[in-house]
């Protein structure tokens, strides 16, 4: 692996764990601010949600995309590496467009909730990089019959 493959995948890993981090702290804060019912918790995990989790899901995003289609891997040809990038997409999706708007209308339990789906999600995506489960796109798992006898 030449030194730009390392560092792209390196970015892409500290973006991936950075989401997974900031989704532990986010869920702690969380915990704290509805047994507290101190608002300045929940504030700060908006700001944490738009300044830091959001951002570094877009970069283990990009960088998974680039990583995936300058190897051999590809961005098609294995199920594990669509399987994260669908994941990868609805963890960004559900932030931007479900977390942020419950967090910051006070619906702190379903956003509590949400938390909690991401860490599976996140989870998920890691335990898909660390395993690769088998699976390709474009390739039965039948083999054609070969003729065998006289010809």
């Amino acid at each position: 692996m030449n030194g730009r493959r390392k560092a792209l995948v390196a970015l892409h890993v500290l973006g991936s764990t950075l989401s997974l981090g900031i989704t532990v702290v986010m869920v702690a804060l969380l915990v704290f601010a509805l047994s507290s019912g101190d608002e300045s918790l929940v504030r700060v995990d908006d700001l944490l949600l738009s300044t830091v989790a959001i951002p570094a899901l877009f970069v283990a995003l990009i960088t998974g995309v680039v990583a995936a289609l300058t190897s051999t891997w590809g961005l098609f040809r294995h199920t594990w590496v669509v399987k994260k990038l669908g994941l990868l997409l609805a963890t960004l999706g559900f932030a931007q467009f479900l977390l942020v708007p419950w967090i910051s209308s006070g619906e702190h339990w379903l956003a509590l909730a949400g938390l909690v789906l991401q860490l599976v999600k996140l989870t998920l995506i890691t335990l898909l990089s660390v395993y690769k489960p088998k699976g390709r796109f474009g390739k039965s798992g039948t083999r054609e019959p070969v003729a065998v006898g006289r010809g």
